[in-house]
């Protein structure tokens, strides 16, 4: 068995009673009368949070053709990064299929390694900015000074009195 559940909703192209669904476009040729008709295959939307999609209670359950059950919908084509594996040769097809869905961006690394972080201070140097300024510690001293400081603008905000005067109202 290769069952999915849909976990958000999936333009699948599906199998209705062994047919894919398609879509039929019919045109008259005005000049000789005959009728012109092209028939394309198209996907269908298969949304989860419609009950009206729902093959199970509250659920979309797909399947590869002769790979589920009876009420699951059949698909054609490869499952998606949205759609949760429900046994042991679905989780194989997606775990196979797992590279092609990562994102190229996503693999970057976050942080600049020491040798970037030259070449940035560099290049920084080279436009006449200043170097980034380093983590420097803060001596216990200096951190008790600023927070004495921090206390007496705060005592001194609590004092104040509102610098905007009311404004009268006209009537």
């Amino acid at each position: 068995m290769a069952r999915w559940r849909l976990i958000t909703g999936h333009y699948l192209n599906v199998l209705l009673d062994g047919q894919s669904a398609e879509w039929e476009y019919k045109e008259i040729d005005r000049n000789t009368g005959k009728q012109a008709r092209k028939i394309f295959p198209v996907p269908m939307l298969m949304d989860p949070n419609d009950p009206a999609d729902c093959n199970y209670p509250g659920e979309i359950i797909v399947c590869h053709e002769g790979k589920g059950e009876r009420r699951d919908i059949v698909f054609v084509g490869n499952p998606t990064p949205d759609m949760e594996p429900y046994d042991e040769e679905a989780e194989a097809i997606s775990a196979s299929l797992r590279q092609k869905w990562e994102h190229p961006i996503e693999s970057l690394p976050t942080t600049m390694s020491d040798g970037e972080s030259a070449f940035m201070a560099k290049l920084m140097e080279a436009m006449g900015q200043a170097k980034p300024a380093a983590n420097a510690s803060v001596s216990i001293e200096q951190y008790n000074e600023l927070k004495s400081l921090v206390e007496d603008l705060k005592a001194q905000l609590a004092t104040s009195k509102p610098s905007s005067p009311v404004t009268e109202r006209r009537v």
